[in-house]
């Protein structure tokens, strides 16, 4: 019953239960366009996706410091503070909006001949959706600040399920690759609908108690760390998927694709953890209370999920590439678990480095940073092979993993002897 009634436990359990029908509609989604594509376009449009997510960095950034500070002001059950945080950071984005669409229209030709595009339009495309989700992501946070997990999995619900029956539909209609990557947008609208109207719903009638909050140079002392964390955690797991693109054929690159797909399984799978640790440790912070066994608890659920599926990838490789992708993918099928060891890292990694943002200990952010140059910069030199690219991507996870475990277990050290120094002073 304790376990029933730990916040971490309930609030993973429905993020959870959103997450698996969310990420069995994006898999369904990836599974049914490798089929329907084939590997060379489906290469094509997981670089759009991969692109996409590098666009979405700032969308990533406003995600962590909404929930911060957020769950912070909301701790004591008092919303005039959020609605005022919430209504001033919805005017502040519009002026990055619009300079983030001119300079997306400047480097577009580039993006677009780098990774062997047809169409500046898809380029286009993917940058609207970013754009969107800036938007969609102050809301969203918002709700996760305020535990309101329930209302965030219905907008995610609606909106894959939305992505995955208009992809299938436009791509029977003959629209290729524009019909796998128009719902994108068309999706991302909608759940900006529904997360700002759930938003709206919970502040109305709260203006009374509202005042400004937060000021813009504080937020920009915290969101700037954020934003260098975004980037690398974005880059571990994009940069890879680009550069397979520029460097292997468009065979090979849809090969890496659809491993890609199947080893963030892992990642998806304790993505939720992750997502309900950040709040709970943020709002116990803010209140001075113990949050070191929310985080010893994420650990442990996120470990054991990565060996699970981990142990299924290396027994049955060639059964989850036939079934999910088909036989036209089975030559990827001997690489299956080096993705996922390298996506199980990547998931430890996030829980350590989220813990530590939630404290507003933003120096952490100097490892992931120095990884993700670390993991281009041996991708430009190592890039022969489909392996040489993902073994590279292992080594550089697995140091940044013993890296950050060895921070913590040296600042728990400083703590212990510090609370010795204390007590033997008494």
């Amino acid at each position: 019953m304790r376990l029933i009634k730990n916040q971490l436990i309930a609030g993973s359990a429905v993020l959870f239960a959103s997450a698996m029908v969310g990420n069995v509609g994006n898999y369904l989604y990836h599974l049914l366009m490798g089929r329907m594509l084939g590997p060379a376009n489906y290469g094509v449009l997981t670089s759009l996706i991969s692109l996409a997510y590098l666009l979405g960095v700032p969308t990533a950034t406003l995600s962590l410091t909404v929930v911060k500070y957020t769950s912070g002001l909301g701790a004591n059950k008092k919303l005039g503070p959020v609605l005022s945080f919430y209504s001033w950071l919805n005017k502040k984005v519009a002026v990055f909006v619009w300079l983030g669409l001119v300079v997306l229209l400047l480097v577009s030709p580039k993006i677009a001949s780098f990774l062997h595009l047809e169409s500046l339009f898809l380029v286009w495309l993917m940058g609207a959706c970013s754009l969107v989700g800036i938007y969609a992501t102050i809301s969203g946070a918002t709700l996760q600040g305020l535990l309101k997990f329930n209302l965030l999995a219905v907008s995610s619900i609606v909106s894959v399920t939305l992505k995955l029956g208009l992809s299938v539909l436009l791509v029977l209609a003959g629209l290729g690759i524009w019909g796998a990557a128009l719902p994108f947008l068309i999706s991302s609208l909608v759940g900006l609908f529904l997360l700002r109207f759930y938003v709206n719903r919970l502040l109305v009638g709260k203006q009374e108690e509202a005042k400004k909050i937060v000021g813009a140079r504080e937020l920009f002392t915290y969101a700037w760390p954020v934003f260098l964390s975004a980037l690398a955690f974005t880059s571990l797991y994009t940069t890879d998927l680009l550069l397979a693109r520029h460097f292997l054929s468009a065979q090979m690159a849809g090969y890496y694709a659809s491993l890609a797909t199947l080893g963030k399984i892992v990642f998806f799978a304790s993505s939720p953890i992750v997502m309900v640790m950040f709040p709970l440790i943020s709002a116990r912070h803010e209140n001075g209370q113990d949050y070191r066994q929310t985080l010893n608890l994420s650990l442990i659920l996120v470990l054991l999920a990565s060996l699970g599926i981990t142990g299924f990838y290396f027994l049955f490789p060639r059964f989850m590439i036939k079934v999910l992708y088909g036989a036209d993918y089975l030559a990827a099928a001997p690489y299956l678990v080096y993705f996922s060891i390298f996506l199980s890292f990547y998931a430890l990694v996030s829980v350590l480095v989220n813990y530590y943002l939630s404290i507003k200990k933003v120096k952490i952010v100097f490892f992931p940073v120095l990884a993700a140059l670390a993991q281009v910069l041996l991708i430009l030199i190592f890039h022969q092979s489909l392996l040489q690219i993902v073994l590279v991507s292992i080594v550089v996870l697995g140091l940044l993993l013993i890296a950050l475990l060895g921070y913590h277990l040296w600042e728990n050290g400083k703590k212990q002897q510090a609370s010795f120094g204390d007590c033997s002073c008494l």
